[in-house]
């Protein structure tokens, strides 16, 4: 099982278990793009992180990371984004096609990922600007 799994049979997103579960965003967010394996994050995190999933050490020490891109037909015009952020822009052009309830929740989702990438030194400043420009803050709602 993946890590993205154990969170959808939860029924939660990385923005919420960053609140519920007392996990800073950037940490999930290296955890979830796989820069960081659990098996070199502190107990505390670790501890957090099983709580917050329901499941024991062991289950969650032997979770893998999903490495997958959006599906076929799905246009992300930014090359070379890594794949949690191509994920995160996805989710949230599919959340505003299907009119999802918790649009708010994965707009959150997509700029801490855009965030956690410029701070991590996997997107340039100058893309993560275009990119927050694009999806997040339009000339419209200016």
């Amino acid at each position: 099982m993946t890590i993205q799994e154990a969170m959808k049979n939860k029924g939660i997103t990385r923005y919420q278990l960053s609140k519920t579960g007392g996990i800073p965003w950037a940490t999930l967010a290296d955890i979830y793009s796989g820069r960081t394996k659990l098996s070199r994050c502190s107990g505390s995190t670790l501890m957090k992180l099983s709580k917050a999933l329901d499941l024991s050490m062991e289950q969650l020490l032997a979770l893998e990371v999903e490495r997958k891109r959006p599906p076929e037909g799905v246009e992300c015009q930014e090359s070379g984004l890594p794949a949690d952020l191509q994920k995160a822009i996805w989710e949230y052009l599919e959340g505003g096609r299907t009119k999802s309830k918790h649009l708010d929740c994965l707009w959150d989702e997509l700029y801490g990922s855009i965030n956690a990438n410029q701070w991590g030194g996997e997107i340039s400043p100058a893309q993560a600007d275009s990119l927050r420009h694009k999806y997040l803050f339009s000339d419209e709602e200016e």
